[in-house]
């Protein structure tokens, strides 16, 4: 258990480090909302984010899909997920990187960040699991470390996808 806990926490320092820069990677359109999003004290407006909000929890949406086929065995999945999840990193790189952590005015706003990104970590540690096949002698406990990231993810993402709904978004 202490492994799984390293593996989790220098993960998640990896996702802070990356989501820091607040550059705009050049994966996210020009047209995307998470571009030039404006910024005052307490974060940006809600009319303003959640277009953005929007586009982050549909490609989470899409790295769910990608990470209960990659749990079964699929080669390509999996290497899709890896991707979507560098294109979840981007846009919140996009959207303001750390700024998305900070407490806005508006809460739902922040729970959804916050959720977002604590798919991600969940997400990412899964991606970073290497699942053994049998007979290995460990591939039970890799599959179920893999499995118990992907659900961590998925109920973020679900709590996310919920705030997202409640702020008035899709």
């Amino acid at each position: 258990m202490p492994r799984r806990r390293g593996t989790l926490a220098a993960c998640a320092a990896a996702l802070l480090l990356a989501a820091g820069c607040g550059i705009a990677a050049d994966s996210v359109p020009e047209t995307s909302a998470c571009r030039n999003l404006t910024y005052d004290k307490q974060g940006p407006t809600r009319a303003a984010y959640l277009p953005c909000a929007g586009e982050i929890i549909a490609a989470v949406e899409e790295l769910e899909g990608h990470t209960e086929a990659a749990l079964n065995g699929d080669a390509k999945r999996r290497s899709q997920g890896r991707a979507t999840v560098n294109r979840v990193i981007d846009l919140m790189k996009s959207a303001g990187g750390m700024k998305l952590l900070e407490r806005w005015n508006d809460p739902l706003l922040t729970e959804i960040n916050v959720d977002v990104h604590n798919a991600l970590s969940h997400y990412s540690a899964f991606y970073m699991l290497q699942i053994k096949s049998e007979p290995h002698p460990f591939a039970a406990e890799t599959k179920e470390a893999a499995r118990a990231e992907m659900l961590g993810g998925r109920r973020n993402y679900q709590s996310a996808r919920t705030n997202y709904r409640r702020a008035g978004g899709g």
